[in-house]
């Protein structure tokens, strides 16, 4: 990562992990690797090779053998092997079809970071008005994640249509800077919600993974109060994030707690639907 070392990342893993283990913990987990930096060549690595050592906890999943991050060694061989962003299933080893959590994920290409701000708090002001719980991080790029956690209660298809939903509600709300259209040129400079992060297998960012970026910016988990116009993404990095959470602690993991009534919020959004 631009200025700064393996030495760094290393250092970096090892101080996060007591607030990124539990997003690691029996997850099935995908690698993008960069033996050479950000700027030089990096590939995708699904499988862990043949010659992973045994002490190393690993799962067959239809064919592939994923790491699973159970333990700081095992998270730092895999920071050593040249592993920058650490992308995960939304599901657990224990129960692969059920997953923890409903992603949203506020992509904004070309729209103005302003916006996902606005979409953001709009999701925020939703979720909060029916009691649903519900947490945001940077992704560690140019959008803004929000997540709710669900505890396996439905499988993924559920997962992904109940995200729909709540995906089209806020775009409602917000036609002129939302849109649920994935191809980029036909968004309209407009902010893409993006509801089909929730697949059987699908990745995301885990919480506090680097990004290969200029400046090494993380996922970080936010408060809505840092949710404002103000925020910029860049400064939650490898250097600032550990500081951070060992002050204040970490909002984001509700993720992994008690899953929403969803039957609640259906109906919830439903008559917000039939009031606009």
């Amino acid at each position: 990562v631009e200025g700064y070392t393996k030495g760094d990342l290393l250092a970096y893993h090892e101080a996060i992990w007591p607030w990124l283990g539990p997003y690691l913990r029996d997850r099935p987990l995908v690698l993008t690797r960069y033996p050479d930096g950000i700027d030089g060549k990096h590939f995708y690595q699904k499988n862990a090779p043949e010659f992973t050592p045994d002490w190393v906890t690993r799962e067959s999943i239809d064919g592939t053998d994923y790491f699973v991050c159970n333990d700081l060694e095992t998270l730092l061989y895999v920071i050593n092997s040249g592993a920058i962003p650490l992308h995960v299933w939304s599901s657990r080893i224990t129960d692969l079809e059920h997953p923890d959590w409903l992603i949203i994920d506020l992509d904004p290409k070309e729209a103005p970071f302003a916006d996902v701000v606005t979409i953001a708090r709009k999701l925020h002001a939703i979720l909060d008005e029916l009691g649903v719980a519900h947490a945001a991080k940077t992704s560690g790029q140019d959008g803004l994640h929000v997540f709710l956690p669900m505890a396996g209660q439905l499988t993924h298809n559920e997962v992904r249509s109940l995200a729909e939903v709540i995906a089209r509600v806020v775009v409602a709300e917000l036609p002129e800077i939302a849109t649920v259209t994935r191809p980029i040129a036909s968004r309209g400079g407009k902010v893409y919600v993006d509801f089909g992060q929730n697949a059987r297998g699908q990745l995301i960012a885990a919480p506090f993974s680097v990004r290969p970026r200029p400046g090494a910016p993380v996922s970080t988990p936010l408060r809505w109060s840092q949710v404002t116009r103000r925020l910029d993404p860049v400064r939650h990095n490898l250097r600032t994030t550990p500081k951070r959470m060992a002050e204040r602690g970490d909002d984001f993991i509700r993720v992994l707690g008690d899953g929403i009534d969803v039957q609640a919020l259906l109906a919830g959004l439903a008559r917000r639907m039939d009031v606009d």
